[in-house]
């Protein structure tokens, strides 16, 4: 049996949606989706049963896990018109599941844009056809991991924030840990930087791409966020065409050829730091149409 890795639930339209590709799809509350809480699973090569429906899609467009068993209802992609069937086919228990510590249930399907969405919290995400998510249907039950702090952030947030450890202690440097805190803080701020195209040119004590668009300043968001005051660096790149994306490595790479960026991201004082990463649409210094991404680290010294 294959089990399908690599599903996450979106923290800003609720959509459970697949998290593997660089590019996070397109989430109905605008730019990519953001991951947050359990990677989760499913069996690729079940069969239909009293308990368990196929018939689960990923839409190759918004990347979204959607109810694909109907012929003349693909639902509402976000990105126009219906969604459009990728990759394996999942099956997804259904009622006669109960929850488990490794299984979450409250998971619906919307009978507007026929996309798989939780149903646990009083607000029901963002729909593509507007609102928010109406339950139709069954109520499913979902495997999934560990609940750590890790599950604030995305893969490649993750990979960044492992890889920065790596840094830290071949300098010797003990590792930082995840912060959720500062996870929600940096991703607000990359999403920020992406929602506002030249705002990474904007300088805060010598350096670009530290200035919010309510002119905001490390100092102020760290504060806000956890009550003390920190540190940050900030990492943009684009890709064009079929050019390489902005890989964490490219990130890391470009903060320890920096020196100010390199004495900060190996600091022995560092003690706590979160992790954010979105992208947005942009230009290159040429003028050509570019996708830019922005990465975020915020630390925080211990005490």
């Amino acid at each position: 049996m294959t089990t399908l890795l690599d599903w996450r639930s979106c923290y800003k339209c609720q959509t459970l949606f697949f998290d593997m590709l660089p590019e996070k799809g397109d989430c109905p509350a605008g730019g990519g989706h953001k991951a947050w809480g359990f990677a989760y699973g499913f069996s690729s090569d079940a069969t239909e049963s009293p308990t368990q429906q196929i018939n689960w899609r990923q839409c190759g467009k918004c990347y979204a896990l959607y109810f694909d068993g109907f012929l003349d209802n693909k639902g509402v992609c976000p990105t126009g018109g219906g969604h459009q069937a990728s990759g394996y086919m999942c099956a997804v228990l259904h009622d006669g599941s109960v929850e488990t510590p490794t299984r979450q249930t409250n998971w619906r399907s919307c009978g507007k844009c026929q996309a798989m969405f939780f149903d646990g919290f009083p607000e029901k995400g963002a729909c593509a056809t507007g609102g928010g998510h109406q339950a139709s249907g069954w109520t499913y039950v979902i495997d999934h991991w560990t609940d750590e702090p890790q599950d604030s952030m995305d893969w490649q947030e993750i990979e960044t924030f492992d890889l920065v450890n790596s840094l830290r202690r071949q300098a010797g440097a003990e590792d930082v840990r995840i912060d959720p805190r500062l996870v929600a803080e940096t991703r607000a701020h990359s999403q920020d930087l992406a929602d506002h195209f030249g705002l990474k040119d904007q300088v805060w004590n010598g350096w670009p791409g530290h200035v919010g668009s309510d002119g905001s300043t490390p100092p102020d968001r760290i504060t806000k966020a956890v009550g003390v005051s920190g540190f940050e660096n900030v990492y943009s790149g684009w890709f064009s065409g079929n050019g390489a994306v902005p890989s964490p490595q490219d990130a890391c790479n470009w903060w320890m050829g920096e020196p100010g960026h390199r004495a900060n991201l190996l600091d022995p004082h560092h003690a706590n730091a979160g992790m954010g990463i979105a992208y947005g649409p942009g230009v290159t210094r040429d003028g050509v149409p570019a996708t830019w991404f922005y990465f975020t680290q915020d630390f925080t010294d211990a005490g």
